[in-house]
């Protein structure tokens, strides 16, 4: 949707200018967006390649923080040159993505090494991981089909060569060496039908992913929300799973076992029993590490202690929690907000001492005292040019932002605010 808005934009822009020779829709600009630098001349050797101008098939999404791109330009074979990678669709290939592997010559020009048709319509996400050091890096492709279904692919290059190391359906999956190693690990989460839902654990081994382990997730989950890569305070590794259930979502955590080489169940220091502890009923309550430590904390709703502790509709309560902790489990507490979808850390002193109440403008929420008489916090969601003197920014909200203002005696300052507001 973003990438329409914009082609949308763009469009426009080009009419009020008079372009000439524009392209006459969306379509045409999907087709031949103009890139520069190596991205231009691989665009190029593309072209000339296939005697059309390709369309361009964007990801969905990111899965390691790469911007999203129709273009991956990595060492694939490992003779440390980059190569590049492209996604596309052509009218005389059919329906499904193709993808083109080009290297590059000594004369700076590109030219297509090898060409295949990828397993769906659609690219959900491209990664890129070292299954055997110095061998170079394997691309892992996520594609998705009209109807939903998601399939995986792992693919080799080498010796000009490109072959498929594995193709599986999925639903998620997550890269991370969780074993230790310098070559990553690959947790797949399966189709959500037939159900129950299958995690599993494949790891590197000469220069292919080996099944080391099948789990069988809990039945009360039907859809994995998210993985979420952890550390623990001893170093060891942990999985944190956010699973969609009948009423919200819930989470479990996945200790790797470096003496079995196998994923385990957590059961966090005071035995905690973590599904019924975790259950939500928003769906963008995921897992977050909040603070950059590494450790991945888990939202959980609560009502703070005394009566009458919340009264917007649209807002509660949350207690982010490091389960894997033998300390302070509690990261953070402090207020979600579910319609604009952001979180507001508060001091942990303000915890069963405080009543969330409507402010006096739209959009706005206050924190006071138990008793409602003294006012601590006002916080409102506005247009970009919406000023006030008293109030500071916390943050972005699409095209809105958030402000608060910290009234005298409250005990929180202004900065704390700002550096304890998260977007969700």
């Amino acid at each position: 949707m973003k990438f329409k808005r914009i082609v949308s934009a763009a469009l426009a822009a080009c009419l009020l200018a008079g372009c000439s020779n524009q392209p006459t829709g969306v379509d045409d600009l999907l087709r031949a967006p103009q890139f520069g630098g190596s991205l231009q001349k691989v665009q190029k050797a593309l072209t000339s390649y296939l005697g059309e101008a390709p369309q361009l098939k964007y990801p969905n999404r990111s899965i390691d923080g790469e911007a999203v791109s129709p273009f991956r330009m990595e060492d694939f074979n490992g003779d440390g040159r980059q190569d590049a990678a492209v996604f596309y669709v052509s009218a005389a290939k059919g329906q499904n993505v193709h993808m083109a592997i080009l290297e590059q010559k000594s004369t700076g020009e590109w030219f297509v090494t090898q060409e295949k048709e990828g397993l769906a319509p659609a690219v959900e996400s491209v990664s890129t991981a070292e299954l055997q050091q110095g061998e170079g890096r394997q691309l892992i492709v996520g594609y998705a089909g009209s109807s939903g279904e998601k399939y995986l692919a792992v693919y080799a290059y080498d010796d000009s060569t490109l072959s498929e190391v594995l193709t599986q359906p999925y639903s998620q999956y997550q890269l991370h060496p969780l074993s230790g190693t310098k070559s990553s690990d690959l947790v797949v989460i399966g189709p959500e039908q037939p159900a129950p839902l299958q995690l599993q654990l494949l790891t590197a081994h000469e220069g292919r992913f080996d099944v080391a382990q099948q789990l069988t997730l809990r039945e009360e989950f039907v859809k994995c929300s998210g993985l979420y890569p952890s550390k623990g305070e001893d170093g060891s590794r942990f999985l944190v799973l956010d699973g969609q259930t009948a009423t919200g979502l819930a989470s479990l955590v996945l200790r790797y076992d470096s003496s079995q080489q196998q994923l385990e169940n957590f059961t966090p220091p005071a035995e905690t029993d973590l599904f019924s502890a975790t259950q939500r009923f928003s769906p963008i309550l995921h897992s977050a590490d909040l603070d950059g430590d590494g450790r991945v904390e888990i939202p959980c709703q609560t009502e703070a202690e005394g009566v009458g502790a919340l009264t917007v509709n649209k807002l509660t309560i949350v207690s982010w929690m490091d389960f894997t902790s033998r300390q302070e489990q509690e990261k953070r507490f402090g207020v979600a907000d579910l319609e604009y979808g952001y979180f507001l850390a508060l001091p942990s002193e303000m915890k069963g001492n405080i009543l969330i109440v409507s402010g006096d403008e739209p959009d706005s929420w206050q924190v006071r005292s138990l008793d409602g008489e003294k006012l601590y916090i006002t916080v409102r969601v506005v247009a970009p040019h919406v000023q006030g003197s008293s109030y500071v920014r916390l943050g972005n909200i699409g095209a809105q932002k958030v402000q608060a203002r910290v009234a005298p005696g409250s005990g929180v300052t202004a900065n704390e605010l700002v550096g304890g507001f998260y977007v969700l």
